[in-house]
């Protein structure tokens, strides 16, 4: 059975199951670096806003055997797990002075993007691609974001340069920039690890909690400093789409002279880019590999970046590809 075929039977069975009183909708979704999705809505009636249940895991599931029944009981679940309780406004999206101070930058692949990116207003930057967001935030959803198509700004009545304009104000006060040492981040990574471990340990031994956990941090501490090296993460606030940062204005310059120098862009995710301070004789092919072995082993698909290292040059004030 092929995914259309599956998703189809899955809207049948969903609509028996629900009755009248709800529509059933299936689309692909288009997803980062030209992942597409299937995915389906329950819109109940009444509502205008309904999560949307991808098709694709419980279609591999399917197809290793996992009855139908126990299948379409899992997209209820998750659909039931996940509803929303209230109607979203979205009359705020039909009026630019009210989206205007929501914008914000992101930043992905071009090329992985290329279908996306032809009804996408966009700015090249260096292989990579400059797109805007609307942020949408509401109590019942959290916060999310709407993706900007060519079709808005003809709505709208503005064109590229004002909503690029509006979006390049708007990020830094909406998504402030963070950077930290490396070192720190893994400090507070690990530290909430190690904790959750050592309250496993000491469940049944409570006294020797705060021991156990002041010593093992302490060695942890100590470790990660003898290696410290002079790397900084580079994100916003969130750590959501924080590559973004590199673009905005001074963050760059300010990073070079703390580092007193030029220094490497290592693209880790669209989420982050790690600042490493430029050596002597760096073997750049090595930094490009290891961006590329790193992209392949711990990076989900649609969060890929780029597969090489860039180059901020302190007195030229410019990033410059290494690929």
């Amino acid at each position: 059975m092929e995914l259309q075929e599956f998703t189809d039977k899955v809207v049948r069975a969903l609509e028996e199951f629900y009755g009248d009183d709800t529509r059933i909708e299936s689309h692909e979704v288009y997803k980062n670096n030209g992942i597409k999705l299937q995915g389906i809505c329950i819109l109940m009636e009444g509502k205008n806003i309904a999560p949307t249940v991808y098709l694709n895991c419980f279609y591999e599931q399917y197809q290793r055997g996992t009855e139908f029944s126990d299948i379409l009981s899992g997209i209820i679940a998750l659909y039931e797990g996940n509803q929303v309780s209230q109607n979203l406004d979205i009359d705020f999206f039909l009026d630019y002075h009210k989206v205007k101070t929501k914008l914000v930058l992101r930043l992905i692949h071009r090329e992985k993007n290329r279908e996306l990116l032809e009804d996408i207003p966009y700015q090249p930057f260096q292989d990579l691609a400059v797109v805007c967001h609307c942020l949408i935030v509401n109590e019942a959803i959290g916060t999310g974001s709407v993706l900007i198509h060519k079709h808005h700004l003809e709505s709208w009545g503005i064109d590229e340069e004002e909503l690029f304009k509006a979006a390049e104000e708007n990020s830094p006060r909406l998504q402030p920039v963070s950077i930290q040492k490396m070192g720190d981040m893994i400090k507070e990574i690990m530290g909430r690890e190690v904790e959750e471990k050592v309250e496993e340990i000491c469940s049944e031994y409570p006294q020797d909690k705060n021991r156990l956990l002041e010593r093992t941090l302490e060695d942890m501490v100590k470790e990660i400093d003898r290696h410290e090296t002079t790397m900084y993460v580079l994100t916003n606030q969130g750590r959501y789409y924080g590559a973004s940062c590199i673009l905005y204005e001074g963050v760059l310059e300010e990073t070079a002279k703390k580092l007193k120098g030029d220094f490497y862009i290592l693209p880790s995710s669209v989420h982050e880019v790690i600042l490493v301070k430029k050596q002597g004789e760096d073997r750049e092919e090595d930094l490009n590999e290891m961006v590329r072995e790193v992209n392949a082993s711990h990076v989900d698909p649609q969060e890929w970046l780029s597969d090489h290292a860039y180059l901020y040059q302190k007195e030229e004030k410019r990033i410059v590809s290494l690929d």
